[in-house]
């Protein structure tokens, strides 16, 4: 106990340093910013006004997003059994909504409302125990409060990203080179170095709630259903968008990518997936450890995967989103596919 009560401790210290340090230089850029304009005013909006922009839009411009549906309340009776048994263990409380996404992703995001993220590829295939386990980890973060600071962490990062951005594109106008550069050149090195030091710490942190759920369900338990779930997750983001371009090439669509998925999880793709996923090594530009690294960290030796490709339905009316988030998908498909090939034809 004494362990993790210090370890609760360095993450909390080094997440609020993370933090000042961040929201620090922005501060100090705004400031800069904003004695430049009342210095040179007219001459700096006529030059520089893509940095506002730029400004504008890290702040206050939101994440990406692909097929969300929020599962609704009747839906989800038998969902809801698993996170209450979680609830009920922990004393945390219900997320605020839980969304679908097209992929094979479990997660959890949210600064004050909670939302618990759930790839509809990997639900199909894991059973009640294994999703259970998944989620409990998912759950760790909540407890850990890690989503609030990945809040945070991702704003900082929008805006120094961007900033690069901008001022990369804007280089090549050689009477503003003298303005850029050194804007792109700073943000640069900055964004190299804040997300080495927030990727370290968000790779900590998975250490953290996999420890969450090993003491919440077992750590042999728990480190099967985490092999599992990559093992899933990775034959399906890489074997099935290449069936669904496949069959885009031959003006056919998928109605039910999910349930096409079944005959790909032979034992010879379960087989290489589950060496891959246990070989791979992290780097300092990962967001979460490797697997073997976190089966160490459990002082796990072995697993076992045994994938029942009997397909499972975990909430009602999940053939309807699983019709909705294909159809996402397939457009997203189709799209890259034509980028692809708009690349193949410009560099003949």
């Amino acid at each position: 106990m004494e362990a993790n009560n210090n370890s609760d401790r360095f993450e909390l210290i080094y997440s609020f340093f993370m933090l000042i340090f961040g929201f620090g230089i922005i501060a100090c850029f705004l400031v800069a910013i904003g004695f430049i304009i009342y210095i040179y005013n007219f001459m700096f909006l006529i030059y520089c006004w893509p940095i506002l922009v730029g400004i504008w839009l890290g702040i206050f411009r939101k994440s990406d997003k692909g097929y969300e549906m929020e599962l609704k309340q009747e839906d989800a009776k038998k969902l809801n059994g698993i996170i209450e048994t979680i609830i009920k263990k922990t004393g945390q409380k219900k997320p605020y909504k839980i969304i679908l996404s097209e992929g094979s992703g479990i997660a959890v995001s949210g600064l004050f409302r909670k939302k618990l993220i759930i790839g509809l590829a990997t639900l199909q295939l894991l059973n009640e125990k294994d999703l259970l386990a998944i989620i409990a980890h998912e759950y760790g973060h909540f407890a850990k409060k890690d989503t609030i600071l990945g809040y945070f962490t991702y704003r900082i990062q929008n805006f120094i990203e961007l900033q690069k951005e901008i001022n990369r594109q804007n280089i090549g106008v050689s009477f503003t080179i003298v303005i850029y550069l050194p804007t792109w050149l700073f943000f640069y090195l900055l964004s190299k170095y804040y997300t080495l030091i927030s990727l370290w710490y968000s790779r900590r942190v998975e250490y953290r709630a996999d420890r969450f759920a090993a003491d919440l369900v077992g750590e042999k338990e728990f480190a099967d259903a985490l092999v599992k779930y990559c093992v899933i997750s990775e034959i399906f983001e890489n074997v099935i968008p290449q069936h669904v371009i496949h069959f885009l090439q031959q003006d056919k669509q998928l109605v039910n990518i999910y349930d096409y998925m079944n005959p790909i999880y032979t034992e010879d793709n379960i087989k290489k997936s589950f060496k891959g996923v246990l070989s791979d090594k992290s780097s300092w530009w990962a967001t979460h450890p490797s697997i073997s690294e976190r089966l160490e960290a459990l002082n796990i030796k072995s697993v076992d995967v045994n994938i029942n490709t009997n397909l499972k339905d975990f909430f009602d009316n999940q053939k309807k989103y699983e019709e909705e988030a294909s159809e996402v998908m397939t457009h997203k498909m189709a799209y890259w596919a034509h980028l692809m090939a708009l690349s193949q034809s410009q560099e003949e």
